[in-house]
């Protein structure tokens, strides 16, 4: 049987942000995305 492949599949940055998914988040975490979001590179869903 032939050995699969390795794909080097890497997930995309998440961009858009949904206000829900802010509350889990850690402090640290949580101030980069905000700041991100203010900068207009990231896209809060409301």
């Amino acid at each position: 049987m032939p050995k699969r492949r390795k794909t080097n599949y890497q997930k995309p940055e998440k961009t858009y942000w949904h206000i829900y998914s802010l509350q889990t988040l850690n402090s640290e975490k949580f101030i980069k995305v905000v700041n991100k979001i203010l900068k207009k590179e990231y896209i809060l869903i409301k």
